[in-house]
This record gives structure tokens, C-alpha cells and sequence, in this order.
């Protein structure tokens, strides 16, 4: 048992069942974070660079702005621009100013970007089948729904 899992056990007795629900989420969601960290770390990228990498592969090869890009990002309080310069300067996507309007940024993911991602996502799988069978399809399922709610 690593000292995470022993601060959480010892506050089963002395805190109300929310709290303890809200404080091993936060402890669950760090060592998520590192251990994906540990994974993109071979890669040279951040796991909020990947997250911007996936909002515009999404786009299906239309260009994709800033504003849509900070909306949807997991990490709220990440920069958007700052994460697409570093990905621009690694030649993971192009960004574009409009002709029409210089005000819009058009950012694209490249071929390079899009082979990059391909490799992360197998490394990822290939991780998950190996180390992140602890729970059936059922249970994770279950706790996504229950995660989700929670959000609401």
C-alpha cells in the first residue's frame, strides 16, 4: 500500500463518505495524470499537448480556432496558445492567420502530428491491456456514470 492509499484508509473512520468519495477522486485522478505522463514521456509531449492534439483531430481536417480549442481542453486553466506554439515549433500542426480576418488563428494538425498521435494511442492501449485491468468493462462503465454524475 503506498502512502496515498494509507492517507485515504485512515480517513475511512473520521470523515463523512462524500469527503472521503471527493478526496480519493483527487488522489485516483493524480496518479492517473502521472502514470500517463510517464507514458507520453518518451514522446516529448505534455498530457495537455495530447489533449489539444486530439480536439483537433477531431475537426476531421477542418481548422480549428483557439476559443474551440481552450473550450474543450480537460485542463481549464492551460494555455492554449502557448500549447499550440510548442506543437507548431515541433511541427505537430500549422497555424494560420486568416486573410479575411487577421484576428483568426486557423491551427491544423499535420501528417507528422497525426503519426505522433497514431503511435501515443497504440502505446496507450497496449499500457492499458497490460497494466489497467483491475476492473471489468461493467465496473468501468459504472464508475464513468458515476463520475459523470458527480459533474453534474
Amino acid at each position: 500500500m503506498n502512502m496515498e492509499e494509507s492517507a485515504i484508509k485512515q480517513l475511512d473512520h473520521t470523515v463523512p463518505p462524500y469527503k472521503r468519495a471527493l478526496i480519493s477522486v483527487l488522489y485516483t485522478g493524480y496518479l492517473v495524470s502521472d502514470r500517463l505522463n510517464e507514458q507520453l514521456k518518451p514522446f516529448g509531449l505534455s498530457e495537455q499537448q495530447v489533449n489539444v492534439l486530439h480536439i483537433i483531430k477531431k475537426q476531421d481536417c477542418q481548422p480549428c480556432n483557439l476559443c474551440n480549442i481552450q473550450e474543450q481542453m480537460m485542463h481549464k486553466m492551460s494555455n492554449a496558445t502557448r500549447l499550440v506554439e510548442k506543437l507548431r515549433l515541433k511541427g505537430l500542426v500549422t497555424r494560420d492567420v486568416c486573410e479575411d480576418n487577421r484576428r483568426r488563428v486557423e491551427i491544423c494538425i499535420t501528417e507528422k502530428g497525426l503519426q505522433l498521435l497514431d503511435a501515443i494511442e497504440k502505446k496507450l492501449r497496449k499500457y492499458h491491456f497490460e497494466h489497467e485491468t483491475k476492473l471489468t468493462d461493467q465496473e468501468y462503465t459504472q464508475l464513468a456514470n458515476l463520475l459523470d454524475k458527480m459533474r453534474e
